[in-house]
């Protein structure tokens, strides 16, 4: 049961990955992108068991998770860079956004 269970966490995983890399070429199919090739490559080493390279049970389904948080991190950073790249505001835009009024400048009259 616990070998069902990290096989369909891998295959969510997997699917996640994917749809990552659908948003870092959305113009293009993500089995173009050599990080896709690499990754189903890994997936189907790892395919039989987890255990035949001596390393740590969950060892590549650990490495998938790192990847995908990876883009996802880098996705979103590039949307919030998007976002707040207007550069700075002027003082009266600054005051008016928090609700005050800069005074008015003395007449000479």
């Amino acid at each position: 049961m616990a070998a069902n269970v990290a096989k369909g966490e891998a295959l969510q995983v997997l699917r996640s990955l994917i749809r990552e890399f659908r948003h870092v070429k959305p113009d293009t199919s993500p089995r173009n992108l050599m990080a896709y090739n690499y990754v189903i490559e890994k997936y189907k080493e790892n395919h039989v068991t987890q255990d035949q390279i001596c390393r740590p049970r969950n060892a590549m389904l650990h490495n998938a998770q790192t990847y995908l948080c990876l883009l996802q991190s880098t996705r979103e950073c590039e949307e919030l860079q998007n976002v707040y790249r207007r550069g700075e505001r002027s003082v009266e835009e600054s005051a008016r956004l928090v609700g005050l009024a800069l005074p008015k400048p003395p007449t000479n009259s």
